[in-house]
């Protein structure tokens, strides 16, 4: 996923531009980038079918990716440019976590989605092996990691602890309702929601939520 451009389109999009080098320091300046710029420059090339197209028509790939691998590879490039639009122009989450986690056994997106990453997981693990209960400040981490393993139960038992204490983060509300409804308890996941429902905001989110569960798995919302 980390296949950008080969080496024909780098000299195509800096012919003409001046090398670094420690004698001009600044050539990079410090003035803020035009992110409006920097997001249609970088869009071009996260593209799903383009930068497949790309990758595929590269000689540099022809010469060393095995043919075998090139047919299941469009999952892997909609993943790549799917964590690339959340992180320039923001998503909805739970709808990317939903197809990362039941198409694909990526583990990186799935702790992107979870603001984690393998070394916070790796902390958080031990951090709470030397604890009698699930630290607060781990139970994130963790819940990340659970849904990374695709062990749902996992997941749903540390935001049970969450529930219990109180949840701090709204999201955690939904995604235990989620939870509850991919782990086949869609009893727990109505409870759930309807216990809720007085505190809940209803916005884009959450009927698009409440749709998908019904659609999906005949979830009854509340109300």
């Amino acid at each position: 996923g980390l296949f950008v451009m080969d080496s024909e389109e780098i000299d195509r999009i800096t012919q003409g531009v001046e090398p670094l080098s420690d004698f001009y320091p600044k050539r990079l300046t410090d003035a803020h980038p035009d992110l409006k710029a920097a997001y249609q420059f970088g869009r071009n090339y996260f593209d799903t079918s383009a930068a497949l197209r790309r990758f595929l028509s590269s000689p540099f790939i022809k010469e060393i990716w095995p043919e075998e691998w090139r047919k299941s590879l469009d999952l892997f490039f909609l993943v790549r440019e799917m964590r690339f639009i959340s992180e320039m122009s923001g998503s909805n989450w739970l709808a990317d976590l939903d197809l990362y986690l039941r198409h694909s056994r990526l583990r990186a997106p799935v702790l992107a989605v979870q603001n984690s990453v393998e070394f916070r997981l790796a902390l958080a693990e031990k951090f709470s092996e030397r604890s009698h209960s699930v630290p607060a400040e781990a139970s994130p981490d963790l819940i990340a990691g659970a849904l990374a393993r695709r062990d749902f139960p996992a997941a749903i038992q540390l935001l049970e602890t969450e529930k219990d204490r109180g949840f701090s983060n709204i999201n955690d509300f939904f995604l235990l309702t989620y939870l509850y409804c991919l782990n086949g308890n869609v009893e727990k996941a109505e409870a759930l929601a309807s216990a809720g429902a007085g505190s809940i905001q209803k916005d884009w989110f959450v009927d698009w939520l409440w749709g998908e569960l019904q659609a999906q798995f005949g979830f009854h919302p509340p109300g």
